[in-house]
Order: C-alpha cells, then sequence, then structure tokens
C-alpha cells in the first residue's frame, strides 16, 4: 500500500506583538550582554581596551540578533525588509546626501538647546571623548560605529520593528514611534542629560524611515553610516 506524505504547513506568520517587543527584547538583551562582556574584559585588559572591545561585541550581537528575528518572518517578508528599490549607485547617492542632511539638521537642533540651556554646553564640553586605545581601538571603534551600528540598527528598528508597526499604525505615527525607541536605547544622551542630542536621535530615526520606506534597506544603511562617519571623524578630530 503506497503512503502518501502531505507537505508540512508553513510556519504561522509572527503575530503584531511578537514583531513590536521582540526587536525591543533583542536590543535589550544585547545590552546585558555588552555590561558582562565589558566586567569581563576590565577585569583582564584593562578600562580603556574593555570598553572598546565591548561596544564592538555589542554590535555584532545586535546584527546577529536581527538576522535571527529575520529568519523568523516569511520569506516574501524577508526579501521585502532587505529589499533595494532603486540602482546600487542611486541608493549610495541618496544614502550619503539624507545623511548629511541628517548631521546638518541634528547639528543645528544641538545648537539651538545649547541656546536654550546655558548648561548644556557646559555638559557637552564635558562628555568624554574616547575611542579606543592606539590605532588599533580608533580602527575597531569606527568599524562599529560604520558598519555594525547601521548594518544591525537599520535591521532591528526598520526592517523589524519599524515594518511590525505599520501593522496596526499609520506609516507616520509608527516612524515617530520607532524612532522614539531608537533615541531611547543610545543610552549616553540621557545619562549625561543631553535631551538636546536625544531630540536630535528622534529626528535621525524619523529620517532613517522615510528613507528605507521610500529607498530601501540598504539606502537607510548607508545614510546611517553616513551620520556615524562624521561623529566619527569629529571623534578623531578632537584627540
Amino acid at each position: 500500500m503506497e503512503t502518501t506524505t502531505l507537505p508540512l504547513a508553513p510556519a504561522p506568520s509572527p503575530g503584531f506583538w511578537w514583531r513590536v517587543l521582540s526587536p525591543v527584547g533583542a536590543v535589550l538583551l544585547a545590552f546585558v550582554l555588552l555590561i558582562v562582556a565589558s566586567v569581563v574584559l576590565y577585569s583582564l585588559a584593562g578600562d580603556e581596551t574593555a570598553g572598546t572591545v565591548a561596544v564592538t561585541l555589542g554590535g555584532l550581537a545586535i546584527v546577529l540578533f536581527a538576522l535571527l528575528l529575520l529568519q523568523r518572518l516569511p520569506a516574501h517578508e524577508r526579501r521585502r525588509a532587505l529589499a533595494v528599490k532603486h540602482s546600487v549607485p542611486g541608493t549610495v547617492l541618496m544614502g550619503i546626501n539624507v545623511g548629511l542632511g541628517l548631521v546638518i539638521a541634528s547639528g543645528a537642533l544641538i545648537y539651538l538647546g545649547t541656546l536654550v540651556d546655558s548648561g548644556l554646553a557646559d555638559r557637552l564640553e564635558e562628555e568624554p571623548v574616547d575611542i579606543g586605545p592606539g590605532l588599533w581601538g580608533a580602527a575597531l571603534t569606527v568599524f562599529s560605529l560604520v558598519v555594525l551600528a547601521p548594518v544591525g540598527e537599520e535591521l532591528m528598528f526598520r526592517g523589524l520593528l519599524l515594518r511590525g508597526l505599520v501593522r496596526r499604525l499609520r506609516f507616520g505615527s509608527a516612524a515617530v514611534v520607532s524612532s522614539v525607541i531608537f533615541a531611547c536605547v543610545h543610552l549616553d544622551a540621557w545619562v549625561t542629560a543631553n535631551w538636546a542630542r536625544g531630540i536630535a536621535l528622534i529626528l535621525v530615526g524619523i529620517g532613517l524611515a522615510w528613507l528605507y520606506r521610500w529607498r530601501g534597506y540598504w539606502a537607510s544603511v548607508v545614510a546611517h553610516a553616513t551620520v556615524n562617519g562624521v561623529a566619527a571623524i569629529a571623534l578623531i578630530a578632537q584627540q
């Protein structure tokens, strides 16, 4: 007697709350791992080395977690999340232009913040500037800022979180919500009481969300890398 093998049913598509909470939970888990790595490395190698390596490991963790979460989505959604909507040269050029625009807008907002809050300028001057010990530390920091952070954070906050939010919210509302969460996970703005930087991060997040919708994942990655690249150049110039 012949037996008929029935095809396996496809895995159910994740629901709204999984799509919204899992990226946030993954980022929080990456922060926990970063703290643990910092403590362990500090005991082994010293403060400066520990911080540089831990930040890199945290960036790698976010990239890995984002890729794992992406695999939970149906194949057609994975393709849409990473789609290139225009030519590669056009995507890169648009990403650079938008990134530079976001840098200018953020800088102007922070400058206006110093005019409103006189103490903000003092806090900005007191913020530590650290790009890692020696040439290798600087290179590792730049790699984390310009490669790991854009690739991982754009996939996590735009490719996963934003796409999850638009299943229930209008795009504008989803962009704002995802950008507020994006700003909140950049703890340096809140630890240093730099409220202007927090608002600037929300602005950057909204700009990246709009670019992601219009030009796709890689355009927002290039824009994010441009913003962080300018910041890395400024850090190196201050050394």
